[in-house]
């Protein structure tokens, strides 16, 4: 399958939920890279090769998560957070988000 729209870094500590914005994100036409249940993985993967975009919900790991938002945000990766309080669950703001950085 040919992906289209680029990569998405995919760093998600819900398998459950991991799983499903990895299938959203294929039926978008993405290529996923992870996903990755941690902060060390998924920085380790970002310096292997820079992503179109990234996705960052790590419920458990609220500190270290600060570090990879850091750096993509150093590299203006555009990128959904997880944990923005107060938003929609970040499968839900998936889609609108995704249309956003379509170039």
């Amino acid at each position: 399958m040919s992906c289209n729209h680029g990569r998405i870094l995919l760093v998600e500590d819900d398998p459950a939920l991991a799983g499903m914005i990895a299938d959203l994100l294929q039926a978008q036409d993405y290529e996923v890279d992870g996903p990755y249940s941690n902060v060390s993985d998924g920085i380790a993967a970002l310096a292997s090769h820079f992503p179109d975009g990234a996705v960052v919900d790590l419920h458990r790991q609220t500190e270290g998560a600060s570090l990879l938002k850091d750096d993509l945000a150093a590299y203006a990766i555009p990128f959904l957070d997880g944990e923005d309080r107060g938003k929609a669950p970040v499968e839900r703001r998936l889609l609108p988000w995704l249309r956003h950085i379509r170039h």
